[in-house]
Formats: C-alpha cells, sequence, structure tokens
C-alpha cells in the first residue's frame, strides 16, 4: 500500500488562510504561466520578473533569430518586448548603443565594416570575431558566442545562365561585363550600393563598372525570383544562407580575390544588460552552435519557400531541439 504523508494539522490550516488571502487580494494560487513551455535553457537560467526588448533587421533570418530569442527568454520566465522586424542595419544598430534595444542579431563582417569602420581585410571567422568582440566593448555592446553559419554577400545567378555564360567566379563576372555582354546586369537592393562592404566597393576590388542602364535597385526579396526569370536581370545580390536559393536554382559565384568579409551571426547586448544577469549569455552557448549552414539555409526555406512564418518556425525548431517544450 502507498504511503501518503499528510501536512500536520496546523500548517494545514496555515496554508488554507494563506490561499485565502492570496485569492481574496486577487492573486492566483498557481504560478503565473509562462508564455513559452520550459526546456532545457530553463532549466539552468531563471529569469523570472525580468523585461528585455529584443530587436532585429527586416529579412526572414533575422525574424527567425529574434523569435527564437523571445522564445528562449519567455521559456525562462521573462517578459519580453518585440522590437523585430526593424527597417535598416543602422536603425537597429543605434537602438541597441541607445539603450531602445537590449539585444539583437548582428553580423561580425557588418560591424566590422560599417559600425567599427575598420578597413582590415580578416578573412578567418575567428579572427574577425575576436576583433569584432574586443573593438565593440568599448561602444558597450557585448558579443555572444558566434554561429557556425556564416550569411556572407554572394552574387546569384541562375544555375542554367552560369553553364551557358561560363561564369563561375566573380572574376568571371567582370570579365563578361568589361565585354559590353548584355547578359552583364544585375538586381540589388538600396542599401548594397552604399554600404562600405557594398557594392562600390566590389566593383574596385574587381576592377570593373556596369554598363550604363545594367543595374537595377530592388528590394531584397525582389531579387531571387528576378534572377531565377533572368527579369529584369541574370545577376543578383544574395545571401549565402537564404533558403530560395536552393528552390529557385540559383548558383552562387566564387569570391575569387576574398572581397566578402565572413558575416557570422552572434547575439549582441548591451553590456550593462549582461551585466545584471551574466547567465543571459548561456542562451546563446545553447543555440548558436546548432546553427550550422544546413540548419539555417533549411529554417529560412520554411518561412520563404514553404510560407510559414518566422514564429511557427523558430519555436517548433527549439521544441525539436528541446530547448523548449
Amino acid at each position: 500500500m502507498r504511503r501518503v504523508r499528510l501536512l500536520p494539522r496546523l500548517t494545514a490550516v496555515a496554508v488554507a488562510l494563506l490561499c485565502g488571502v492570496a485569492l481574496a487580494a486577487g492573486c492566483s494560487a498557481e504560478a503565473p504561466k509562462r508564455l513559452t513551455a520550459p526546456g532545457s535553457f530553463a532549466r539552468d537560467v531563471d529569469l523570472t520578473g525580468q523585461t528585455y526588448v529584443v530587436g532585429s533587421k527586416e529579412f526572414d533570418e533575422q525574424l527567425l533569430l529574434c523569435r527564437m530569442t523571445i522564445a528562449l527568454l519567455q521559456s525562462a520566465g521573462a517578459n519580453v518586448v518585440d522590437r523585430c522586424d526593424t527597417q535598416g542595419s543602422d536603425t537597429v544598430r543605434s537602438a541597441l548603443t541607445t539603450g531602445a534595444i537590449d539585444m539583437y542579431w548582428e553580423y561580425t563582417g557588418t560591424a566590422w565594416r560599417i559600425y567599427l569602420r575598420q578597413e582590415g581585410q580578416l578573412t578567418d571567422p575567428d579572427e574577425l570575431f575576436t576583433a569584432v568582440r574586443d573593438a565593440d566593448a568599448a561602444n558597450g555592446v557585448t558579443w555572444l558566442r558566434q554561429t557556425p553559419f556564416d550569411d556572407t554577400y554572394a552574387i546569384g545567378v541562375q544555375a542554367a545562365n552560369a553553364d551557358r555564360l561560363g561564369v563561375r567566379t566573380i572574376s568571371d563576372l567582370a570579365r563578361l561585363a568589361r565585354s559590353g555582354s548584355p547578359d552583364a546586369t544585375m538586381c540589388i537592393d538600396q542599401e548594397f550600393t552604399g554600404r562600405e562592404d557594398g557594392l562600390v566597393g566590389l566593383l574596385r576590388t574587381y576592377g570593373f563598372q556596369f554598363p550604363p542602364g545594367a543595374l537595377t535597385t530592388t528590394g531584397l526579396d525582389d531579387i531571387y525570383p528576378a534572377v531565377a526569370a533572368v527579369r529584369p536581370c541574370t545577376f543578383g545580390e544574395v545571401f549565402a544562407t537564404d533558403g530560395r536559393l536552393n528552390a529557385m536554382r540559383i548558383n552562387t559565384l566564387t569570391d575569387d580575390m576574398g572581397y566578402f568579409l565572413p558575416y557570422h551571426a552572434a547575439l549582441t547586448v548591451r553590456s550593462d544588460v549582461l551585466a545584471r544577469n551574466p547567465r543571459l549569455a548561456l542562451l546563446s552557448e545553447r543555440l548558436a552552435p546548432m546553427l550550422t549552414e544546413p540548419v539555417m539555409r533549411e529554417l529560412n526555406a520554411r518561412v520563404s519557400v514553404g510560407k510559414r512564418s518566422p514564429d511557427e518556425v523558430a519555436r517548433t525548431f527549439l521544441r525539436e531541439q528541446g530547448l523548449t517544450g
């Protein structure tokens, strides 16, 4: 027969009285339900009662990273203010450094060129991460563990056109443009035209210009179908982990002169925020190693090709990995 341990009478009465007082005051007898069920992350990190403001840029990958971060924080008991889907890299970075947000995922190459304004061409991912982390500490920004995936800029071309034109590298594209070929057309977004690590530096490094009228400025999401359809451009600015590359049979050209820096993602947190709870760093320690290039491409594809919401994809992935319940 199973033994049942009973509370002493006095203790039971005291508990009943306390519960009655709590209910009379409008309190719940149960702990507040968490917006995300706890998993392995919440077993080691308790953020109950804390509030964090999480931001991101506007494209699919950033939205996924932002939603993952929100779900993990919620699973550990934190309240979260959602600032995902902010337009423009400079806007999100400024929000972090001015205290409008507490954290967001940034890319090492972007920080090195754009925010820290460094000219050095660091091609080793770990060396670049260390340089960025150390330099940004002076700005009150802490870089947590970087991901294995590298979402570097790339030049995309439909696979059949790459074969037809014999273009495999960016040097091949430069040769094609210098020849005056009508196929030397390229779609880019507005930000790429003005970035230090964008179009101007690319053309300077490879020593060529596109013919007049050969560049089309459009939205990022419009570039992939434009390249796949070869209308209005044969080539386009793409990102190495975008899920549409495989689905639309778009190849990326080899950056044979090493122009594009590594762009590994890492959660950047205001240093004063992290100082208040250093265990917050475990979020990145647990999540970042899981985000390899194949994994990130697949997750991005579920959004861009499968038309699932970033929030659904992010939460499903976290549950699959046991990070949340």
